[in-house]
């Protein structure tokens, strides 16, 4: 953990991105220092996502997030400034985006419209099953084309089962339990003509009857799960339509020894796995006007911002644009007054806490890292804002050594 003391250039409160200030200028060194602090904290592990937040309001976190950004991007990397603060959005305000759509329309417009039917050419499969994921969907999609159809279930968003309806004869069930001996001829007759008399599965109704064991039923079922996957991931230009159902209407009468999730991972393209979906988060992208530096605003401001930034869809949002982008910095609430920090900070790479120099009681500064603590959060370090260098006669000298080393114009 560092620490870092940004100091004041005048009586009035420093709100101002570095770009106003000369590159030689003590102010902009602060933040040079920072992000080479930064990179040395993080020499053990990746550092890209982080999480800047502050124990009050108005002690300079969202001044601290864009300049940091800023500094980040001065070096060639691609930087992405997420305002995660649903409340008082102040990197928005501050890049002049206070009226473009962001993270609330992403979340609670985007990400959570019901798409009924279309077509695997626009919306691709990976996209499919994780969309009905994020919207916790129970239901039944179905996915064909001329030659395949395949039936996906979902129960509460969770994958639960694949069903590859025109599976040929030769590679159905009970061909397959006869060609492993495992069945005769005549049980798996007897067994289908049950099963065409009722709404049972022929798995459910074999173990039921005695003539198999579960275990050499789940084993047939989890070839026959990746057979269908397989189907389903190949119809690349055929058609869609989800049919929502009561969760009654899910057959779990069979646990399958099969991670779905895992499993349906191995059957995406590694390099773009959500291609509709990623265009959707990215859409919310927008540029600064400072190369290599985007933004991606907070939207109208919702009635219900802790519920928002707790939700699966910002969780997959945020991760999706890590991937992209070099270095993400997220501007969050306080600490004290709101649990959003809470919420997110676990999740990323670490956190940094801001503190206004002389005017926050140091109680709250310690609640504030107790907090962050006991949710899992790495500090990687305290932003201490806004010191008096007139005041303090320690940072008085280092400012007379740093102008002399610079030049009389370094602080000007």
């Amino acid at each position: 953990m560092f620490k870092l003391n940004l100091k004041k250039t005048s009586n009035e409160e420093v709100n101002t991105l570095l770009d106003q200030y000369p590159a030689k200028s003590g102010y902009a060194e602060s933040y040079r220092t920072m992000r080479t602090n930064l990179q040395f904290t993080s020499m053990d592990r990746d550092l890209k996502v982080i999480c800047v937040t502050s124990a009050t309001e108005q002690e300079g976190k969202t001044n601290t997030a864009a300049n940091l950004a800023y500094t980040i991007a001065q070096t060639g990397r691609r930087v992405l400034m997420v305002d995660c603060d649903l409340r008082k959005p102040g990197l928005t305000q501050r890049f002049g985006k206070k009226e473009e759509s962001g993270l609330s329309e992403l979340v609670s417009n985007q990400l959570s419209t019901l798409i009924a039917e279309g077509s695997t050419a626009t919306i691709k499969l990976s996209d499919l099953v994780k969309l009905n994921n994020l919207q916790k969907r129970t239901g039944v999609l179905a996915v064909e084309d001329d030659e395949n159809s395949v039936e996906l279930s979902f129960y509460d968003g969770s994958l639960t089962d694949v069903y590859w309806k025109n599976r040929p004869d030769s590679k159905k069930l009970a061909s397959s339990l006869v060609a492993a001996n495992l069945l005769t001829k005549e049980q798996a007759q007897m067994a289908i003509g049950h099963q065409r008399r009722s709404v049972q599965k022929l798995g459910t109704i074999l173990t039921t009857m005695g003539m198999i064991t579960m275990a050499d039923l789940k084993k047939h079922l989890a070839m026959h799960i990746v057979e269908s996957f397989k189907t389903a991931a190949s119809i690349y230009n055929g058609r869609f339509k989800f049919t929502p159902m009561h969760a009654s209407q899910i057959d779990t009468t069979i646990e399958h020894d099969v991670n779905f999730e895992k499993m349906f991972q191995e059957f995406l393209d590694e390099s773009h796995q959500f291609p509709y979906l990623a265009e959707m988060i990215e859409s919310v992208v927008l540029p600064t006007g400072v190369e290599n530096l985007y933004i991606v605003p907070s939207g109208k401001i919702p009635p219900n911002p802790a519920e928002m930034v707790s939700s699966g869809k910002m969780a997959f949002a945020l991760d999706h644009l890590s991937k992209v982008y070099d270095f993400v910095i997220i501007d969050t609430p306080p600490v004290l007054p709101a649990s959003d920090a809470l919420v997110l900070s676990p999740e990323t790479d670490g956190v940094l806490l801001v503190v206004k120099a002389n005017q926050v009681n140091r109680k709250y500064i310690k609640d504030a890292v107790k907090q962050l603590e006991s949710v899992g959060a790495r500090i990687l370090g305290v932003v201490l804002n806004q010191v008096d260098v007139r005041r303090d006669s320690y940072y008085r000298k280092y400012s007379k050594y740093y102008t002399s080393y610079y030049g009389e114009d370094a602080e000007e």
